[in-house]
């Protein structure tokens, strides 16, 4: 009755640990899932808010077009969300030179007239897109001919995405 035994529990043994396998790669993958679902997510928001601040940009260049005025000089080099007068929950100020954005914070970058996102769900191991975007701030049409009847006026402010090159040789 021994050697029946032993092949009962090595068969038991057996069962606990393919089970286990199966949840620890049930595990994995659900955690893979979650963390993707997150990124895309966080990506999806990021955009919304890119768009909204691009939208609100334009709506008060618009207003003031209305007004018949001209944009300032100054609105050129000015934090779009101090100039709309609206911040996100997750904006976090200027960031200084040189130093680093904290992840899952927007950012005014003064010196270089960007807005700075860092991803606080992104692939630590990957260097595609990056984990730091940023959009700087310009005045359309700037030096354009053509674009404007009435002379230098500009008639929006857009938000250009800078590409990952500069972002790279700006320590970013």
């Amino acid at each position: 009755m021994r050697p029946d035994y032993d092949a009962d529990y090595t068969v038991r043994n057996m069962r606990r640990i393919g089970w286990g396998g199966a949840l620890l790669i049930l595990l994995g993958i659900v955690l893979a899932l979650g963390w993707k679902i997150a990124q895309v997510s966080e990506r999806r928001a990021m955009e919304a808010t890119r768009e909204h601040l691009a939208a609100s940009l334009n709506s008060l260049t618009a207003e003031q077009m209305g007004k018949d005025q001209v944009l300032e000089p100054a609105w050129r080099k000015r934090n779009p969300f101090v100039l709309l007068r609206w911040q996100q929950d997750n904006y976090c100020g200027e960031l200084a030179a040189g130093d680093a954005p904290q992840s899952g914070c927007w950012y005014w970058l003064p010196g270089k007239v960007w807005v700075i996102y860092r991803a606080r769900f992104a692939d630590g191991w990957t260097r595609g897109q990056g984990e730091v975007r940023a959009w700087r701030l310009l005045v359309v049409p700037d030096g354009m001919p053509t674009a404007s009847q009435s002379s230098g006026a500009a008639f929006a402010l857009e938000l250009e995405a800078v590409p990952a090159a500069e972002l790279s040789a700006a320590g970013y």
